[in-house]
């Protein structure tokens, strides 16, 4: 959470927002009685969920949305320039969508690249085939996660 509001703090600075009108305030997460943070989704990648299950070895399960979580907050520690997220839509969920750069890197097409992502519908579906081919990231494992997609659809409570 101190990462998201360090984050927030050096975009705000950063980039003038539009204003932007929210359908819901299920996206709002209500941090004291005068701060609230914004629930954004990054654009044109989709991870695996938190509990998502997959094999880097044989017989050995492991969380790959805790991995890729993980793999995003090291990506935009380790990459060195500014932060800027920009906002461009609004999706289903009342999700900010957002396209994150440090830098000169564009973080959703670095972790569809290095296989730490899917790309969501064909934003990055060069990048995603380039990875499976070179093995990187997940397609590398014994056992690759399944889209997050199908996973959410079989795993709905």
């Amino acid at each position: 959470m101190k990462l998201f509001f360090l984050l927030f703090l050096l975009v705000s600075n950063a980039i003038a927002i539009d204003s932007f009108t929210l359908n819901s305030e299920k996206t709002l997460y209500i941090v004291d009685g005068d701060s609230v943070s914004v629930q954004m989704r990054i654009a044109g990648i989709d991870t695996p969920e938190i509990t998502q299950p997959c094999q880097k070895i044989q017989h050995q399960t492991i969380d790959c949305g805790r991995l890729a979580e993980g793999y995003l907050k090291k990506l935009l520690s380790t990459t060195s320039g500014k932060l800027l997220i920009t906002p461009i839509a609004i999706d289903h969920y009342q999700r900010i969508l957002v396209r994150v750069y440090k830098g000169n890197t564009d973080i959703g097409r670095a972790m569809v690249e290095l296989g730490m992502a899917f790309s969501y519908k064909n934003t990055y579906r060069q990048e995603e085939g380039s990875a499976k081919s070179k093995k990187l990231g997940f397609w590398g494992f014994y056992k690759p996660p399944i889209k997050p997609y199908q996973w959410r659809k079989a795993n709905r409570r």
